[in-house]
């Protein structure tokens, strides 16, 4: 109730962002400059498969489906989520809000081709009928070994997870897109980020959250807005989501 009371209050009172952005082509280039190895990781066999496999499941689901099919990561971040994945060889990697599980998926397929790390997933699952059933349907049995899943709201969740835990090298935020969640968010996990670690954030137009992260002085940030060509469901369409390095 809280969040749906935060997502109303954001459309009445918080204007949007005019962020300065960049094209995912163009994001490639930087992060190619930053940690090399980006091209040869996009054309690989595992990203193809993920992708595919993506696409089949939320095909064969549609008419039963109780879910949103836009929740699905869309093609252009979960992408990025694996091959951010690749590149910095993460031990733990942590992402909030989970619905079919497609950039779990991804992130997972990423970690199994490094040989190494776990992917912690916070998710508060919707009040849908038959949601079980659906819930991180698009993560493959042999990929489960590398995920913890850990249901709950990521305010309740992230702070004794992160004790817990220790650091973080890569975070992703995909749960409640309201200022108040994600800065939440952001504020908890900063101080567990490791030098050099990552922050994904979808859908980071919808309020001002991803930008004051730029008051911590980050290595990198950058807002990519770009349109899908290979969707993972249904039609090509718009996508906007940011990166930064610690």
């Amino acid at each position: 109730m809280a969040g749906y009371a935060d997502l109303c209050l954001d459309r009445l009172l918080q204007s949007r962002p005019d962020y300065e952005t960049a094209g995912w082509e163009d994001a490639l280039r930087e992060l190619e400059t930053l940690l090399g190895g980006a091209e040869s990781i996009l054309r690989e066999q595992a990203l193809a498969e993920a992708e595919e496999n993506a696409r089949r499941l939320l095909k064969s689901i549609r008419a039963e489906d109780p879910f949103l099919q836009r929740w699905a990561a869309d093609s252009v971040l979960a992408r990025c989520c694996y091959l951010v994945c690749r590149l910095l060889k993460p031990e733990v990697v942590m992402e909030t809000g989970v619905a079919y599980g497609v950039s779990s998926a991804f992130i997972l397929k990423a970690l199994e081709e490094n040989g190494r790390g776990t992917l912690h997933s916070v998710d508060l699952p919707p009040l849908r009928r038959e949601y079980e059933r659906f819930w991180g349907i698009a993560v493959a049995e042999e990929l489960k070994k590398r995920w913890s899943v850990h249901r709950g709201a990521s305010g309740r969740i992230l702070p004794e997870l992160l004790g817990d835990l220790g650091a973080v090298d890569l975070f992703l935020h995909d749960s409640l897109h309201t200022r108040r969640n994600m800065r939440r968010e952001f504020e908890a996990v900063w101080p567990y980020l490791r030098g050099g670690g990552v922050i994904l954030a979808d859908d980071v137009e919808r309020n001002r959250a991803f930008g004051e992260l730029q008051e911590k002085s980050p290595a990198y940030w950058r807002v990519v807005r770009d349109r899908e060509q290979h969707p993972l469901w249904g039609r090509a369409a718009p996508v906007t989501f940011g990166i930064m390095f610690k």
